[in-house]
């Protein structure tokens, strides 16, 4: 079997609200007056518990996205949800999976934010930099979507260039007119923390992510489709220079585990189909307004590809043959997982799915047998989570930091009156 990499999607989904019957979706037009704060800190605290959880039983690591508008997920800001975490895990890689770069008003804001919690977690941090969908611009009223994607793709080239350049430099663009760019901090993962694109395989989004050899996080999109996509990304990553490498596709797949195939179905068949019949179902028009994916993209969707089809009339069957969700018993998980990564050519899965709406029990369940017999056969015997193999560049002992290489910047000095300038740490 392939040797794999596995996170866990930690989000949960703010559930207590009205079905979906008479609404167009919950990120348009279900009121915030459903929120209740003591049900609202409770689905934060599963979060945490979750990260726990993921780090005790040797995940690779835990992501968060950025949500806006809607009770899915909760996190404004991601990357304030990798602080928090930080804080109270160890090791386990964090990843932010937002910040959702039009949301924010210039991109050097961004570069502040992903190089603080960087620092504070030690070089723990893996970043996401997915486009958007349409209902979240419609709820930040910072950028037009129908200019999404080139201020998203001039956004990213600056933040690029913040992390790969020194400053001070300016930056004249279209949507951008910068002075002065010279962000402080700088990232403690150098030159740049590690960047997942979330994707549903335009070509556009694809041809970005291999030209800057971020990993392709392939997700929503049916299975044959989706091979077609991953195959494609191996294209552009060759014609940009490099051979791809396994881990630079995740599959994002809705994984439980249980006893037997037929408790697992029992288990998760209701908490799945509440999510394609409450939460991922937005009209084509309410996510995709004009002008936020290319006219080849577009007739690519629509030509059975992502949300070709209303998702909320899904079943269990469709969704288990096109590969969006692995349910069943250890043996059949594994098999279904080595199955779907093999013909992806991914060396990542992201699980998630049920960690929405599920209650904590069971997915504690879930995630205990999946890791303890279905992990170790995708890693070398004996083999450790990677941050385990692999400490963050921040993890180093006193004597380790006290060898360490020459500083890049100056000695600080001070003058004294009748002494002269002394070193401030002499």
């Amino acid at each position: 079997m392939n040797e794999l990499e596995f996170y866990s999607i930690i989000d949960r989904t703010y559930p207590w609200f009205p079905p979906l019957d008479d609404r167009e979706s919950i990120g348009i037009d279900l009121s915030n007056a459903a929120f209740d704060p003591d049900l609202g800190q409770e689905t934060f605290e599963g979060v945490l518990g979750q990260a726990l959880l993921a780090e005790k039983l040797g995940f690779d690591g835990v992501l968060m996205f950025e949500q806006h508008n809607q009770p899915l997920a909760l996190f404004g800001n991601p990357l304030m949800g990798a602080a928090w975490l930080a804080g109270e895990t160890s090791g386990i890689r964090l990843g932010a999976v937002g910040p959702i770069l039009n949301a924010y008003l210039t991109p050097t804001r961004v570069a502040e934010e992903v190089a603080m919690v960087d620092l504070v977690s030690g070089g723990r941090l893996i970043l996401g930099l997915p486009m958007g969908i349409g209902a979240q611009y419609h709820g930040m009223g910072v950028a037009n979507p129908a200019h999404a994607r080139a201020r998203y793709r001039e956004a990213l080239a600056l933040l690029y260039r913040i992390w790969t350049e020194d400053g001070p430099f300016e930056w004249l663009g279209e949507f951008f007119h910068i002075p002065y760019v010279n962000v402080w901090p700088r990232p403690r993962q150098q030159p740049f923390p590690e960047v997942f694109i979330p994707a549903a395989g335009s070509f556009e989004t694809l041809d970005l992510a291999a030209k800057h050899h971020f990993t392709y996080q392939a997700l929503m999109t049916p299975g044959p489709k989706l091979i077609r996509n991953c195959e494609l990304f191996r294209e552009l990553c060759e014609k940009h220079g490099y051979k791809s490498e396994r881990r630079q596709i995740a599959a994002v797949l809705s994984v439980h585990t249980a006893e037997t195939d037929e408790q697992a179905r029992a288990e998760a068949e209701k908490y799945i189909l509440w999510m394609y019949q409450n939460v991922n179902r937005f009209p084509f028009h309410e996510s995709f307004v004009p002008g936020h994916v290319s006219v080849q993209s577009l007739r690519a969707m629509m030509d059975g590809g992502y949300r070709s089809r209303d998702v909320s009339t899904y079943t269990i069957e469709e969704l288990d043959a096109d590969g969006a969700i692995v349910i069943g018993s250890p043996e059949t998980v594994r098999q279904r997982i080595d199955e779907i990564t093999t013909n992806m050519g991914a060396g990542r899965v992201i699980l998630g799915g049920l960690n929405f709406s599920a209650p904590a029990w069971l997915l504690q369940k879930s995630l205990t047998l999946f890791a303890e017999r279905v992990i170790p056969h995708f890693r070398p015997p004996g083999a450790l989570a990677i941050w385990q193999r692999n400490p963050p560049a921040g993890y180093k002992t006193a004597t380790e930091r006290a060898g360490r290489e020459p500083r890049r910047g100056g000695i600080p000095v001070v003058d004294l009156p009748g002494r002269g300038r002394v070193e401030l740490y002499e």
